[in-house]
């Protein structure tokens, strides 16, 4: 019996020494596991994995460094706390901004590369003068007297900056004024009143029409132009498939006093 005890009671501080064995392992995973977690923590947000370096690229009017800034965007900043598309958000309310592209590497480098918007003219409203793109947008407000091309409208919708032109003969104005060649686009002045648009193109009057196909109409002028017409001369696109130029008035007037005199008195 002695023997049998003395087995039992071996049995038993085995089994207690296995449980307390594996409580002892089970322990320091735990403690491994909360050091390694602690570890990871303390790496991703250490200088090792912070932001270093802030490259901007197509900025010229817009400062995307500012605006990543306000998020809190910069060197020293955990990489895992950008968020590149809240950044990209963030720089679209620009309107000079048009596009926008943030990339974010563990390396700590952010690059931003923006597309700006280029105004095609300045538009002239009630509120004020503002230069407006080719996608109808206003994008800035002009303090001192417009520059060409120039766009006088007396129904222009928002006019406020960042809004995009409503009124539609006034869309179509700057569509054809972004149609042009930079060259033309700078002689170029068009008035729109309620639904109708009146142009004068390099010193010439240009009957457009409906404002509509502006794009070819400014196409079909710019190739009239290129063959040379008279000074004094007016344009007329209102069907672009068959263009006019009515010679000079002054002209047709001569022809006119040239007939007269050539008939026989009575």
């Amino acid at each position: 019996m002695k023997t049998m005890d003395r087995r039992i009671a071996e049995r038993r501080q085995q089994v207690s020494e296995d449980k307390a064995r594996g409580r002892l392992r089970w322990l320091i995973l735990v403690v491994a596991g909360v050091a390694a977690v602690g570890l990871l923590v303390w790496l991703i947000n250490s200088p090792l994995l912070s932001i270093r370096t802030v490259t901007v690229t197509g900025a010229d009017h817009s400062n995307p460094a500012e605006v990543a800034a306000n998020l809190g965007v910069e060197q020293g900043t955990p990489t895992i706390s950008v968020r590149g598309g809240a950044v990209e958000r963030a720089l679209l309310t620009d309107p000079w901004i048009a596009s926008a592209d943030v990339t974010v590497s563990w390396s700590g480098a952010v690059d931003i590369d923006v597309v700006e918007r280029t105004p095609v003219a300045s538009i002239v409203t009630d509120g004020g003068v503002f230069l407006v793109s080719a996608d109808a947008v206003i994008i800035d407000r002009v303090e001192g007297g417009p520059v060409p091309p120039i766009i006088a409208t007396d129904s222009a919708g928002a006019t406020r900056v960042g809004a995009h032109v409503g009124h539609r003969a006034t869309v179509a104005a700057v569509d054809f004024v972004a149609a042009l060649s930079p060259g033309i686009r700078r002689s170029t002045m068009l008035t729109v009143t309620g639904d109708t648009v009146e142009a004068e193109v390099a010193g010439l009057p240009v009957i457009i029409g409906r404002p509509t196909d502006m794009a070819v109409k400014a196409a079909v002028i710019e190739a009239l132009l290129a063959t040379g017409i008279e000074p004094g001369s007016r344009i007329d696109v209102t069907a672009p498939t068959r263009p006019a130029v009515a010679p000079p008035q002054s002209q047709l007037e001569g022809e006119a006093k040239t007939l007269e005199e050539s008939q026989p008195s009575d």
